[in-house]
This record gives structure tokens, C-alpha cells and sequence, in this order.
């Protein structure tokens, strides 16, 4: 069996045993390489994540530890550890930390014997008068490892110093023995599984704009995976309540501001394009056979994209996020990206482009002529700021501005001359 199979049989089990993971897994771009000595998080394209593993080190793990593995590095993802770097300025705390939060959620015998586990820091309310207390955030256990080490640079290590109320020293020998101490942690690089945060850093250089790209098709993968899991499986509630909150709050933040199936019902009813879709519910006229079919129409949208100076990238994230939950709709969607003229115009399909281009001023015509003379749509959605003078030419189709969260005010007078409906996000 090569390590591939062996990848793939991994993540079956993880759908069989816990669905969310294994989903998740299924839908990461993974790739065997020798960029690392076991498994690590980088950037594919510079867009989305993806799992390096190093095949040798794949094939000398027992089942368990594949399973550990695979859980670990997800927890990662979900838990929005990468996008987090930037908060903290330590980066191999914040790695300890971030092991010490994971590995909560794996069971210890598929973890590696030297792994970072919370109960291997036990001793330290012995040693320093710090406890740490289990199914917190990153954030709590990078400033208690803080609060040890500033303890130990007071402290003579014979004793406890004047502010550690423990009654000093370790526990039993036995015990002791399989502590980790923090400071040795942070002088080996090579240790307890930290090699894997190798590529961490190139996360902490992105700039804003790439770091919010990456971000949110980060969190569409765990939306999609949610969803998908949500329906299919009745273990998603027995996941951690740590985590599930988590996933909430994902969720919650990823849901489109309008309800687009409503909007859409402002254009035409009738549409250009059909297809046939197989129902279980209506036998066959002709051959009396289940599945029978029924025609769908499909709502021929125009999506027009303001790509002008005065929209910044996290309103173009704004914008994609709500195109494709209109496209989620079943609606054909032609996207214009547009400043003071046409840019480029293609058809959407789901997935947010790396780049927009555009950069120049603001002209809202082109669009609606493009509308009129060429495509011909059900309707026209205008994306924008709405910081540009109201169009002359009028749209022989509904038409609806949304405006972003920056964006004009609906009192202000370029609000009440735009043509059509306008929504602000």
C-alpha cells in the first residue's frame, strides 16, 4: 500500500469514527513531501492550506498515530491557529501553546510519546504556583507559559521564588519524570512534534489582504464540512463543546447578510437557461419509471464587481461572500469586474478569484450597457462602495446595488439616484 492509500484509508476511518474530521480531511489539499521530517501545515498557491507529509515518517507510524496525526493537524486549521500568529510575538510560545490546546481533543494513544499534552505540566503549580486549566484558548496557555517563565528568570531553581505559592520543588520522582519543562521546549527546535510549525512563520508574513483570502477559504472548507456533517451524521453534537463553539462562531460569521433565495425572486421569474433534474417524487410520464424528471430554470444573473481605488480587499471579500451564496441558489452568474471601465468579465463558479483587477475610478454605465447590448440578464447585481456618480443609462432588467458596510449612506444623495433597489451590507 503506498503512503497515498494509506492517507486515504486514514481518513475513511476519521468518516466512519468522526465524521468532521474526516470530511474536513477530504476536502485539504495534501501532498507527500520531504519539506518536512513528519507533517506540516503551508500555503498552497498562496491561497489555501495545505498538508505536507513526509512519506518515510508516514510509513513508520502505527494506525493510532496516523489517526492522531491527521486530527492534530485539522484541530490546527478549525481551531484558526494559523491566522492567529500575528497576535502574538513569541512564535514558539505561541506553537506550545497552540500543541497544548490540539492535543486536548486527541486521545494520549495516538499521540507520540513525546508529545505537548497538558497533563505533562502538572508539576508547574508545584514548581511556580501556575495551574493549567483544560478546554481554554491559545491565548490563555501562551500567557501562562509567560507567567512561568518570567517566574523562572527570579527564580534560583532551588526553590520556589517569593511569589509562587506552591509549596515548591516537583511532585514524586515517578511522576516527575514525564513533565516537560517549558524552557527546554523553547531550546529545542527539533522537539515533541514543534518541527511541524516550521512553515507557521510564512503565514505571519502574509500581507492583510492574502492572510483574509486564505482566511475565508479556510472557513468555507469548515462551513462546507460542517454542513455537510450536520446532515449526514448524528455525532456532530458529541463533538468537544470547546469546539463546537468554535464552529458556531465560524458559521455565524460566514452566513450571507441577505436571504438571496427572497431577493432573487425580484427578477425575472422566467429565465433564459433550463435543465432537467431527477426526482424521486414524479414518476416518468412517458415510461412510467422512478426517478422521473422536472425542468428547473436557472436565474441569468449579471454580478458587477466595483474593482475601483476606493474598494479595499476586505469589501471585495465582503462582496465574493455574498456571490456565492447567490450562486448557491442555482443561479448563472457572469461576474464584471469594473472601475472607470470593463476590466474583464468571466463565469462564476464558486470559488473567489486570487486577484481582481482594476484600481482606477469609479463609472457604474459600463456595466448596465454591457447588460443591455450583450448579455441580456434576469437582472443586474451591482457591488460597490457607491462612490461614484449615479448612472445615465437605464437597465432594460431589474437591478439591485449593494452597497458595502463602508459604502454610502442610505440618507446621502447618490443613495436616492442609483437606479433600483439598494441594500446596504
Amino acid at each position: 500500500m503506498t503512503a497515498l492509500e494509506s492517507i486515504s484509508k486514514t481518513s475513511v476511518q476519521l468518516l466512519l469514527l468522526e465524521p468532521f474530521y474526516g470530511h474536513f480531511m477530504m476536502g485539504l489539499p495534501k501532498e507527500l513531501s520531504t519539506a518536512t521530517e513528519s507533517a506540516a501545515l503551508a500555503l498552497n498557491n498562496g491561497q489555501m492550506l495545505k498538508l505536507f507529509i513526509n512519506d518515510q515518517y508516514w510509513k513508520g507510524l502505527s494506525e493510532d498515530r496516523r489517526y492522531g496525526l491527521i486530527k492534530h493537524e485539522v484541530l490546527h486549521i478549525v481551531l484558526q491557529h494559523i491566522y492567529q500568529i500575528p497576535n502574538f510575538p513569541n512564535k514558539r510560545i505561541f506553537g506550545i501553546a497552540a500543541d497544548i490546546v490540539v492535543n486536548q481533543y486527541v486521545d494520549k494513544k495516538q499521540l507520540e510519546s513525546d508529545a505537548i499534552h497538558i497533563d505533562k505540566f502538572e508539576n508547574l503549580q508545584y514548581s511556580h504556583g501556575v495551574e493549567l486549566e483544560r478546554d481554554m484558548d491559545v491565548g490563555y496557555y501562551y500567557r501562562r507559559i509567560l507567567e512561568v517563565l518570567r517566574c523562572e528568570s527570579k527564580c534560583d531553581f532551588k526553590s520556589a521564588c517569593a511569589s509562587c505559592s506552591g509549596s515548591g520543588g516537583k511532585k514524586g520522582d515517578q511522576e516527575g519524570s514525564e513533565q516537560l519543562n517549558i524552557s527546554d521546549l523553547l531550546n529545542e527546535e527539533e522537539s515533541n512534534g514543534l518541527e511541524r510549525h516550521r512553515f507557521w512563520n510564512k503565514f505571519n508574513q502574509m500581507d492583510e489582504g492574502s492572510r483574509k483570502v486564505c482566511e475565508y477559504q479556510t472557513n468555507r472548507l469548515i462551513q462546507e464540512t460542517a454542513k455537510r456533517v450536520k446532515n449526514s451524521a448524528k455525532n456532530y453534537g458529541k463533538m468537544p463543546a470547546g469546539l463546537l463553539m468554535m464552529l458556531e462562531a465560524i458559521l455565524l460569521n460566514m452566513k450571507p447578510a441577505f436571504n438571496w433565495r427572497r431577493v432573487l425572486r425580484l427578477f425575472a421569474t422566467t429565465s433564459n437557461q433550463s435543465y432537467l433534474k431527477n426526482t424521486i417524487r414524479r414518476p416518468s410520464k412517458r415510461y412510467g419509471t422512478v426517478p422521473g424528471i422536472r425542468v428547473k430554470r436557472r436565474n441569468k444573473l449579471l454580478v458587477a464587481i466595483d474593482t475601483s481605488g476606493s474598494v479595499n480587499e476586505e469589501e471585495l471579500l465582503e462582496f465574493f461572500s455574498e456571490i456565492y451564496f447567490i450562486w448557491r441558489q442555482g443561479a448563472t452568474i457572469e461576474i464584471v469586474e469594473c472601475d472607470a471601465g470593463i476590466q474583464r468579465t468571466y463565469a462564476y463558479n464558486g470559488i473567489t478569484p486570487n486577484w481582481t483587477k482594476g484600481g482606477g475610478g469609479t463609472d457604474f454605465e459600463e456595466p448596465i450597457i454591457y447588460g443591455n447590448d450583450s448579455y441580456n440578464p434576469d437582472g443586474l447585481i451591482y457591488f460597490t462602495d457607491g462612490c461614484a456618480p449615479a448612472p445615465k443609462t437605464l437597465p432594460r432588467f431589474p437591478m439591485l446595488w449593494i452597497i458595502s458596510s463602508d459604502g454610502i449612506e442610505e440618507d446621502s444623495k447618490i443613495w436616492n439616484e442609483l437606479p433600483g433597489r439598494k441594500l446596504k451590507l
